[in-house]
């Protein structure tokens, strides 16, 4: 849902017209047609009644039909203007059908708030504060009319104070409509605009997962096109030793990888559940001495120091792990032997932070800007960084990239901070080491290094 403000607007704050969707103005226009084929039938029983008396309301029949023509044509390219259009014609038209029945003496004005409730539910608290006014201008040209002598053909009350009474009574309940019309309109289009972001984000998640799982699965094929290159290589006869040493270390690595990739997969199929389990106190610690092990062949000639103190955050242990593994798979990959890695926490402001610095050549200026977007706008093979802000997002959390004064690069992760006696579900138990603890990550019993 949207961040709002902790003091609600007020309901009538927002007095621009909004523009209806497409559901609502296809389902007015069918309203509209139905409005005119009643009012047909309307206009040939009252000529049928009253005879000439009647014709100046049969002038409304095709004033229905042609609007309501026009606005099944041309509304979804001018929605604002069409039903605006739209509701004056049916302010005229009840105008003359007022006229003809009651005039002011009757009450019935109240009708007119068939156009100014549709004006709040179609475009607004504006449109339905002007249309209350516009139909209160009605009701008093009426009333000048008929002291003009243009009186009703039934219920007609000779008496002004009569008629001034039941047209004050009249109009304002008419107000009390708007009124309701224009509070309950803002927080409707409230919920339709929340709901149309809402649906974007989903359909923008599963656009971005989809191509997650492309970009993981076409990992996939290839490390198993590798894996088979080096097991059709071992079979061959004239394979010396030393060759075939190197060969099977290739491929561990290489069974590394694909676990990794796997496992990565397998960590875009959760993403749609992280954002519905229940948030819970993660230890960083254990966190990063799992990546460490997990990544410690890769690792290996890196120079890895850690300043992890003893903290909480608020996560998912499984999605806080990926997060660091491929920060620090991120360094493995794409700084030279020999780069020091610095693996750091904090807390400050209520949030706890993980901070992963390398001193390697750091991250291009013209790649800056794209480090975390989906994969299709990036090389096929990079889809870690992506799925680390994914995964972020899930959780409640933030990650960013910043320069480091001297050179490198450093990424960023702020955590909620949990409280530091909020129970974990790994905390070490008593005789069991930090060595056995299952981490769920690729790679994760190769030793420390």
């Amino acid at each position: 849902m949207l961040d709002r403000s902790s003091t609600s607007p007020s309901p009538l704050a927002d007095w621009r017209l909004q523009a209806p969707d497409a559901v609502l103005l296809r389902r007015f226009g069918y309203v509209r047609a139905v409005g005119a084929v009643a009012w047909t039938v309307l206009v040939v029983l009252l000529v049928a009644q009253y005879g000439t008396r009647a014709l100046p309301l049969a002038l409304g029949v095709p004033v229905l039909l042609i609007v309501t023509a026009i606005y099944f044509a041309r509304s979804l390219r001018y929605p604002r203007t069409m039903v605006t259009v739209s509701l004056v014609a049916d302010a005229i038209v009840l105008f003359s059908a007022i006229a003809f029945f009651g005039g002011t003496g009757s009450g019935l004005i109240l009708v007119y708030a068939i156009v100014v409730v549709s004006a709040g539910l179609l475009l607004g608290p504006a449109s339905a504060a002007g249309f209350t006014l516009v139909c209160l201008l009605l009701g008093f040209a009426q009333l000048g009319l008929e002291q003009l002598g243009l009186t009703p053909a039934v219920l007609h009350r000779p008496a002004l104070l009569d008629r001034l009474l039941i047209l004050a009574a009249s109009g304002a309940g008419l107000v009390s409509v708007g009124y309701l019309s224009a509070t309950y309109a803002s927080r409707l289009h409230e919920l339709i605009a929340d709901a149309g972001l809402e649906a974007a984000r989903v359909r923008d998640r599963g656009w971005r997962r989809s191509r997650y799982v492309d970009q993981a699965g076409a990992a996939v094929r290839d490390q198993l096109g590798e894996l088979e290159g080096l097991a059709s290589e071992l079979e061959r006869g004239d394979v010396d030793a030393s060759r075939r040493g190197e060969l099977a270390a290739q491929l561990r690595i290489g069974v590394g990888e694909l676990e990794a990739s796997v496992s990565e997969l397998a960590d875009v199929a959760a993403l749609g559940g992280l954002r519905d389990a229940r948030p819970q106190p993660v230890r960083l610690p254990p966190v990063v001495d799992d990546c460490r092990r997990a990544l410690a062949e890769r690792l290996a000639d890196h120079v890895v120091t850690v300043d992890v103190p003893e903290l909480r955050v608020v996560g998912d242990p499984r999605a806080a792990r990926r997060v660091t593994y491929n920060l620090l798979e991120n360094a493995a990959d794409h700084t030279p032997p020999g780069t020091r890695v610095h693996i750091a926490a904090r807390t400050g402001a209520g949030q706890g932070v993980l901070v992963v610095t390398d001193d390697g050549p750091g991250v291009p200026a013209d790649h800056e800007a794209t480090l975390f977007d989906p994969p299709d706008e990036r090389e096929p093979e990079t889809v870690g960084l992506p799925l680390v802000r994914e995964l972020c997002e899930e959780m409640g959390a933030r990650v960013h990239h910043e320069r480091p004064p001297g050179g490198g690069a450093r990424f960023v992760v702020s955590f909620r901070l949990a409280p530091a006696a909020a129970p974990s579900g790994d905390e070490p138990e008593p005789g069991r080491g930090a060595a056995n603890r299952p981490t769920g990550l690729p790679g994760s019993t190769a030793p420390d290094r």
